[in-house]
């Protein structure tokens, strides 16, 4: 059986197709390779500090440097939580901590379970149910201050101030469950729930802060990363309310609202950094996290972000849930919300990443050491351990890391939100 010679014109293609896919791959390859050096240049100094993270103090200010260790010190980490700069605890921030943790629980509680996904709308009627309501929220305020009062003898303009504070936010709550026109008796039943659950996790959080201590690296930890989180799903519960009735609702006003929220977008920080420092001291707010979370509660950027992606979901979905006898707080709930998630997830990521960088606004209004953040107690401790440069360089991994975490894992739903925000509206 004799074989056949192979066509010249077909060796002349696979060989030049051979030829392209060897030149495409090599190119890939260059590529990853170039990218792969460039991405190691940049994060050159991330590296060296972190391998000095476990030199000697000598040995990092030692020439000519070394890439590695000599002896790795894994000690210089557990060191750098047993550091003390001498603050004490205060119950006036830790109860301030406790405060606003139980705040974010009141809401999470109460949005989830005061409106069954079945509506009966038989049982308690509004005219005795939405006075009950009131009439709880009433006493919650009343019982704010006379915590504040019996925790640390508060001043009379700090229990007025943070009651009505956190009484309107309680309202918030109550009028947009209200607005859907619910089951009273669900609802009464939720708020208590709701209202008991604040109660035990404020009184936790308020224990735990004191317990960790005063000055102490672990307390500063603690007050950042308590305060990013909670503030960004704060943040990310009441953006998303305002973006779902700037997206979705009609409404006299609308477009007058929406550009004056954006126009505030253009004022300078400092423009209004006095006003707001006299604001918050004639409250009684400084040197507790009312200062930062009760003021940045809601944002422009924010607000817009989420609004721009709303405008992009199908309002098929809607109408349907419509159809189906649901209410506008149920189609937030059960269809917007599921369906944001890359926006919201982009808006925590960012609005977290701010919080935990910050350090104007908590050197302005955080004073004490129990109640420094780590940017702010970084500084101050670099001066005290100026000789300890290991410890220094620690820190600024500790302070470093959570922000980059939480990037490396949700990049991809971060890049899909922009894009998202970035396309419609």
């Amino acid at each position: 059986m004799t074989t056949l010679p192979a066509d010249p014109n077909t060796l002349k293609r696979k060989s030049a197709q051979k030829k392209k896919n060897f030149q495409k791959n090599g190119g890939m390859i260059i590529r990853h390779i170039l990218l792969s050096l460039f991405g190691l240049v940049v994060f050159t100094p991330f590296i060296l500090a972190f391998l000095g993270s476990f030199k000697t103090g000598a040995e990092i200010i030692a020439f000519p440097p070394t890439l590695f260790p000599e002896t790795w010190m894994v000690g210089n980490w557990p060191d750098l939580f047993n550091t003390n700069l001498g603050g004490t605890p205060r119950l006036e921030g830790s109860t301030s901590i406790g405060l606003i943790v139980g705040l974010f629980a009141f809401y999470a509680a109460f949005f989830l379970t005061a409106m069954s996904n079945k509506q009966t709308r038989k049982g308690l009627p509004r005219k005795i149910g939405l006075p009950i309501s009131v009439l709880l929220v009433g006493a919650a305020g009343y019982g704010i201050s006379v915590y504040l009062g019996a925790s640390f003898d508060a001043s009379l303009v700090l229990r007025v101030s943070t009651s009505i504070a956190l009484m309107s936010l309680l309202f918030i709550a109550l009028g947009i469950i209200a607005m859907s026109e619910p089951d009273w008796g669900w609802v009464v039943l939720s708020l208590i729930g709701s209202l008991l659950i604040a109660g035990v996790v404020t009184w936790l959080f308020a224990q735990m802060a004191f317990s960790i201590g005063g000055g102490k690296f672990s307390r500063w930890l603690f007050n950042t990363a308590l305060l990013s989180v909670v503030r960004a799903f704060l943040q990310l519960i009441f953006c998303s309310m305002a973006a779902y009735a700037f997206a979705r609702l009609k409404f006299p006003g609308k477009g007058f609202i929406f550009g004056f929220m954006l126009a505030s977008m253009m004022l300078p920080g400092a423009v209004t950094l006095i006003p707001s420092y006299i604001l918050i001291a004639k409250l009684g707010w400084i040197n507790k996290f009312y200062s930062l979370v009760f003021p940045g509660i809601v944002t422009a950027f924010g607000i817009f972000l989420l609004t721009q992606f709303l405008k992009s979901v199908p309002k098929d979905l809607e109408e349907a849930a419509l159809v189906d006898g649901a209410s506008y707080f149920q189609i937030y709930r059960d269809v917007i919300l599921p369906l944001a998630r890359p926006a919201l997830l982009t808006l925590f990521i960012l609005q977290f990443q701010a919080m935990w960088n910050d350090y104007l606004a908590p050197l302005l209004y955080l004073n004490t050491p129990d109640m420094w953040v780590l940017n702010v107690a970084l500084e101050v401790f670099k001066q005290q351990y100026v000789a300890k440069m290991n410890l220094v360089l620690v820190g600024a991994m500790v302070n470093a890391a959570p922000v980059l975490i939480l990037f490396f894992f949700f990049s991809r739903y971060y890049i899909e939100g922009v894009s998202y925000a970035g396309v419609k509206g």
